[in-house]
């Protein structure tokens, strides 16, 4: 299994990208879904999550039945990103005045199985492909 300890700041995807693409863990069959998939969920909880502490996100990507995804970050709002997982459909924002739900719903068709955990105080999403 490999380990990687990122800030959840936008600026960062790019060692998101880079742990990705060179990951041994992740088939080259799957490596364009994987970085896609990455990139949308680093950019979720970059955007949405309230961080208790530190901003900090552990992706750990292993092979072992099937190629995994997990991240792993201190969150105290889970609880809305479970809610929004019950509208899968994309459906428009009147708040935020724009569409909302296509990445969720981008990461459900790539993925094999999406999986939300919270433990104690730690939120995971854990992506098989």
């Amino acid at each position: 299994m490999n380990h990687l300890q990122v800030e959840a700041d936008l600026k960062n995807i790019g060692f998101i990208e880079e742990f990705i693409s060179t990951s041994k863990d992740i088939p080259e069959s799957k490596r364009t879904a994987a970085l896609i998939i990455s990139t949308e969920v680093f950019d979720n909880i970059a955007e949405h999550a309230v961080f208790a502490e530190n901003k900090d996100i552990l992706l750990s990507v292993s092979n072992i039945f099937f190629p995994r995804l997990c991240f792993s970050y201190h969150s105290t709002n889970f609880d809305n990103l479970l809610h929004a997982l019950k509208r899968t459909k994309p459906y428009f924002d009147l708040k935020a005045r724009r569409y909302r739900g296509f990445g969720l719903l981008m990461t459900k068709n790539l993925a094999r199985r999406v999986c939300y955990r919270q433990e104690q105080s730690r939120s995971c999403i854990i992506v098989y492909l």
